[in-house]
């Protein structure tokens, strides 16, 4: 018999047999295996047969063969490290969660950015060659992780549809300048702005600042034409005050 339905949390596993696995394989719907720590290349092939999605945070490591087989798996936010080979083969699916990277190389960077929706939010930094590459990810980025950009980082990263820096906790007006041609840009570890970064950031269609903790008048006034603005919910009056005059 097949389990069909919705979700099947098994987190609390810490291993699996081959028999279980082939009797996991046989299910419909989201499995959640978290609590396994490492898999055989022959759990990783029946885990492969699930008609559904599935959950291997736990893992720290896989091989190369592994990554044949877990290209359905949603998410992969345990590794620590993957080879070049690996990068290649793990970015189909929606979204690519690989959140305790904290390195990548050149080519793996190339390589992930074939992904329609990328998290990388375990990197601290990336390099100037990096951020050309991952530029081409296809809808959105998230590179949380980071606290500061260089001036060529942000050119690059300018031409995403989607991005997240909410680990940079202040921008240049060169640098807001850059990131304005973001069509979705969240900056919510910025605490304040300038008047002249709140103008250039206008411009952007979904811009989130969850992070200012106060704006001037200036700021309200060109804040307020950006056309969907996420604000914290002390700013947002300032906001709807200053559009219904």
């Amino acid at each position: 018999k097949s389990y069909k339905g919705g979700d099947l949390v098994l987190s609390g596993l810490t291993s699996i047999t081959d028999e279980q696995a082939e009797m996991l394989s046989k299910i419909e719907g989201t499995l959640y295996l978290n609590g396994l720590t490492s898999i055989t290349d022959a759990q990783a092939e029946m885990l492969s047969k699930i008609e559904g999605t599935l959950y291997l945070n736990g893992l720290t490591s896989i091989t190369d063969e592994q990554a044949k087989f877990l290209i359905k798996v949603s998410s992969l936010n345990g590794l620590t490290t993957i080879t070049d080979l690996q990068a290649k083969l793990i970015i189909t699916g929606p979204t690519v969660k690989l959140n305790s990277l904290t390195v990548i190389s050149d080519e793996q960077a190339e390589s992930l950015s074939n992904a329609i929706n990328l998290q990388l939010n375990g990197l601290t930094s990336i390099t100037d060659s990096q951020a050309e590459r991952l530029k081409k990810t296809k809808s959105q980025l998230q590179l949380n992780g980071l606290t500061n950009i260089s001036d060529e980082q942000a050119e690059s990263l300018s031409y995403l549809l989607s991005l997240e820096l909410n680990g940079l906790t202040s921008i240049s007006d060169k640098q807001a300048e850059m990131l304005s041609q973001v069509e979705m840009l969240s900056l919510d570890g910025l605490l304040t702005i300038t008047d002249d970064q709140a103008e250039i950031l206008s411009k952007i269609r979904w811009l989130s600042l969850t992070g200012l903790t106060s704006i001037t008048d200036l700021q309200v006034e060109s804040l307020s034409r950006v056309e969907q603005l996420i604000i914290s919910e002390d700013l947002q009056p300032l906001i709807d005050k200053y559009k219904k005059q």
